[in-house]
């Protein structure tokens, strides 16, 4: 079976924003995501052609699917088998800050809002996940997934201003 790229590299992100939330500081998990990266530097690796997966030359052909338009976990997998059929392997998703933190530093990874589920139904149909996380996700969402808080920020948004650029360190 498959390993997702995602989920053999990254936190679950239940248990980021779970450290996130309850007193865990942002480069704690950082550094976890980089103990785990460094650990699997050569799961894939890459040349001017294509990627490589465990030294196999890989090429991969994506779909999209973002978890928080289909709130129902239990469909999940079936969505991956029919993206597998048709010839897809890999799925790219974005993570909506808006939705994840709406209220400036509680975290929430429960019930819709848990990617545990996602993650177990790509691994299960055989799909790898490309991780679009933001900040901005150009999603046809209410301001591109920034969490309303933001707005009484002094910077500008999308920028190198840093009471901006310290919201997006959590």
């Amino acid at each position: 079976m498959k390993l997702s790229i995602l989920s053999a590299v990254l936190l679950p992100v239940s248990q980021a924003l779970s450290l996130a939330g309850h007193g865990g500081r942002p480069y704690d998990i950082i550094h976890e995501v980089d103990r785990r990266a460094n650990a699997l530097q050569d799961f894939v690796t890459w040349d001017e052609h294509s990627l490589f997966i465990h030294g196999e030359r890989a090429m991969m052909f994506s779909g999209e699917l973002h978890p928080f338009r289909l709130p129902v976990p239990s469909l999940f997998l079936d969505v991956f088998e029919k993206i597998k059929a048709m010839g897809f392997n890999l799925v790219s998703f974005y993570v909506d800050w808006a939705l994840v933190e709406g209220k400036q530093g509680e975290f929430r990874a429960d019930g819709i809002f848990d990617l545990e589920p996602f993650f177990d139904a790509a691994k299960k149909a055989g799909i790898y996940l490309l991780a679009r996380p933001g900040p901005y996700i150009n999603a046809e969402v209410s301001g591109g997934g920034f969490p309303g808080y933001l707005q009484r920020l002094k910077g500008v948004l999308r920028t190198t201003a840093p009471d901006f650029l310290n919201a997006t360190d959590k």
